[in-house]
């Protein structure tokens, strides 16, 4: 990691959260275990009494949930939301045809690019008439982004 930490937390099994400025990382004493950047965080879930931090991946259905050792890092959980924050340029949400949500979000990535994604939340039917759906809801929010 190039950048100084913003906030970090020690977690079970001797590891340690690292949030910066870009990405958030996974590190031991002796190894990188995972470093990605912000963009590709949906969204994070703070338990203070279970001491856990569940991060939300864009794209994989489960979330990745790390134990704290300490009973409350104080900065990480509003450094770890901020951050996230920080990567959202615009969003728009719409319910699917056929039941449940869209959402589509214009994102900074570390090399400052603006990307898109579309998020389905809940159940959807997939089929023809969603793929549609998806397509103009993204178009609406990279024009909405002057992209």
């Amino acid at each position: 990691m190039t950048e100084r930490p913003l906030a970090w937390a020690e977690l079970d099994g001797d590891r340690w959260l690292v949030l910066t400025r870009s990405e958030v990382a996974l590190v031991t004493e002796e190894v990188l275990t995972w470093r990605r950047p912000w963009h590709e965080v949906e969204r994070g879930e703070w338990d203070g009494d279970a001491h856990t931090l569940a991060i939300h991946w864009v794209g994989v259905p489960a979330p990745e949930v790390l134990v704290t050792v300490e009973e409350g890092p104080r900065d990480l959980p509003l450094t770890f939301r901020e951050r996230v924050d920080a990567s959202v340029v615009y969003s728009e949400s719409e319910p699917a045809r056929g039941g449940g949500t869209l959402r589509a979000v214009v994102r900074r990535s570390p090399e400052d690019k603006l990307i898109t994604q579309v998020l389905a939340v809940g159940r959807v039917r997939p089929g023809p008439e969603l793929e549609a759906q998806i397509d103009a809801l993204e178009a609406r929010v990279r024009d909405a982004a002057g992209m």
